[in-house]
This record gives structure tokens, C-alpha cells and sequence, in this order.
């Protein structure tokens, strides 16, 4: 629930509990001073929240993002000292000012190599998912990254199918908290790759025994390089008279427009991870969707005109 606090610069109000980690956020940047500092796992909007502040303290040019590999959702925020950025071989990209994109992550992995903290950036020309990732007897670190984040291999019987909810509720089951776990990538019906706090690795290891009705366990293991999660998604078409927010949200979530535009007023959807509480705001293609309790969705089109003078609505939901 949001406090009586003021909104942000841009009108994106915040909760107390989001103030504590701006707070959190300016901590751990006055800690990087030697060494690269890490926070826990962090949704999306925390990410946007702790960069916005980031950004407004003009200290953002220290500030990335990581969650195991390119494309991840729930990433670390990750402070880095001076005398790493000191390694940049160029001027910061204007893609640096925009959070949620690959150039920023690619940006950050090649100051990492030029300072000797990871290994150069490799790509595979095949399909990562052609077979499972390496497995390892122990956990490995090989760079700054590995210190904060883990990849481990999460491996059923082989009889019985394991959704994403399957293998979400296995962990949390052990008592951890959400914010030790990054993405869980589902890798075919029997196995996912789960991206944790490296520290709380060899709990996992130890303690995950099952999985829905399945024995499962987890194992540490090594991806290909260059690898990207897949994301699956369910197509959705529609036609809406405007691109405004209630209209949009009626078509996502199969809802009257009266429904979505109450969803809206009582701060159930977010846009590119901002709450939102106008109901004529304006949607646009690439647009993040939120809706809580429906799903997450993305615009990819709003605007080729019908011959009745609606516009078409393509969009995806993720899975």
C-alpha cells in the first residue's frame, strides 16, 4: 500500500518499504569505494526505482544490473568503484540512461573483462538448449559475478512433467526468501536452471528434495556461453477504439472496460513497472503491462486501423 509520502520526480509514487530500499540502494554505493558491492535479488520495478534514484543523484554511471545471464528479469543491483570504471575503453553509450536494455548489460560485461574481473564475452552459434548445462561437483567461482550469482540445475525424475510454479513453490517451501532467488528458466518438462545468491547455494543443494510429487534435486552447473533465457508467450488480438489504458487493459485481461478501468484506479497495474491510476493514459508499442492478477503482458502493436476505424492490438502474455 502506498503512504502519504510525495511521488517521485515523473509522479511515480512509492512505498515506504521501497523508500527504506532507495535508502539501501545509496548504502551499498557509498560501500563500493574498493570493491563491487552487491544488494539482493530485485523485481523489476525495485530496479527501476533504486536506478530513477540512481539517476537523480547523478551516481547511475556506477549502478548495473545482473541476474545470471542477458534478458534476466529478477536481477542484482550492482555497485562497482571507480577504479574499475576507470577501465572503460570509451564514452558511456546514451543506451546507459535506459534501464531495461541489452547495450546497458553488454556494457557492463566488457568493463568487467577490461578490468580483469570476468572472461571475455563469448557467444554459441548453436541452440543453447540442444542439450542441458554442464554439471559440476562443487561451485565454482570464476569472476566478480560468480561471487553474487549461481546458475543451478534443478533435475526431476523424468516421470512426472514440473511447471514453473512446481519448482518455485519446491524452493520457497525451504524457508528462504524470495529475494535469494533470481529467474527460474524452465529447460524442458524435467529440468529448469534456477539463478540464486551464491551464498545460499549449498543450502539449495542440500535441502531441495522435492518438486510437486516428484523427487527432484539441484546441482551446480555451468551454461553455454552467450546464453539467453527463452520466454514463452500466448499471442493475444484484439481491436480497442484508442490506445488509452482502460481500453487496452479491457482487451489484455478479457474484462469490461468498467472492470479495467477500476483495476487501474486501485493501483492493480503497472506500466513498464510504474503504478499507474489514469485511465486515459496512453499505451504505446513495447510497453511492459502488468496487472495484478491477470499476468504481464507486451504491446507489440497498437494503431493499423480497421475499416470501422478501431485500431488492431497485438499483444503477448507471457507464460
Amino acid at each position: 500500500m502506498t503512504t502519504g509520502n510525495p511521488p517521485l520526480p515523473g509522479g511515480v509514487r512509492i512505498t515506504e518499504e521501497e523508500r527504506l530500499l532507495i535508502a539501501r540502494g545509496a548504502e551499498l554505493s557509498a560501500r563500493a569505494e574498493h570493491s563491487a558491492v552487491a544488494s539482493s535479488f530485485l523485481s523489476p520495478r525495485q530496479q527501476r526505482i533504486l536506478f530513477d534514484s540512481a539517476l537523480r543523484e547523478k551516481r547511475a554511471g556506477k549502478l548495473f544490473f545482473w541476474g545470471g545471464c542477458l534478458g534476466a528479469v529478477r536481477r542484482m543491483a550492482i555497485y562497482l568503484p571507480t577504479w574499475i570504471l576507470s577501465f572503460a575503453e570509451d564514452a558511456p553509450p546514451a543506451s546507459l540512461a535506459q534501464l531495461f536494455t541489452q547495450d546497458r548489460e553488454m556494457y557492463f560485461l566488457r568493463l568487467l573483462t577490461a578490468a580483469g574481473m570476468e572472461d571475455s564475452i563469448e557467444y554459441c552459434c548453436h541452440d543453447p538448449y540442444a542439450s542441458l548445462p554442464e554439471k559440476r561437483e562443487k561451485i565454482q567461482e570464476e569472476g566478480l559475478l560468480s561471487a553474487f550469482v549461481h546458475p543451478l540445475l534443478l533435475k526431476g525424475s523424468g516421470f512426472r512433467a514440473l511447471s514453473h510454479r512446481d519448482w518455485l513453490g519446491s524452493l520457497m517451501s525451504l524457508g528462504i526468501k524470495r529475494e535469494i532467488l533470481g529467474d527460474i528458466v524452465i529447460w524442458d518438462d524435467f529440468h529448469a536452471v534456477v539463478f540464486c545468491q551464491t551464498k545460499g547455494a549449498s543450502y539449495l543443494i542440500s535441502e531441495l528434495k522435492k518438486a510437486g510429487r516428484d523427487a527432484v534435486r539441484a546441482v551446480p552447473c555451468r551454461l553455454p556461453a552467450g546464453f539467453v533465457p527463452r520466454q514463452q508467450y500466448t499471442s493475444i488480438h484484439g481491436t480497442v477504439a484508442s490506445s488509452r489504458a482502460d481500453g487496452v487493459v479491457r482487451i489484455l485481461c478479457n474484462v469490461s472496460r468498467e472492470d479495467a478501468a477500476a483495476l487501474i484506479q486501485r493501483g492493480m497495474v503497472e506500466v513498464n513497472y510504474d503504478s499507474i491510476e489514469e485511465t486515459d493514459r496512453h499505451m504505446e508499442p513495447g510497453d511492459i503491462i502488468s496487472v495484478r492478477g491477470y499476468g504481464k503482458f507486451r504491446i507489440d502493436e497498437i494503431g493499423r486501423p480497421t475499416t470501422r476505424g478501431r485500431l488492431h492490438l497485438t499483444a503477448q502474455k507471457y507464460q
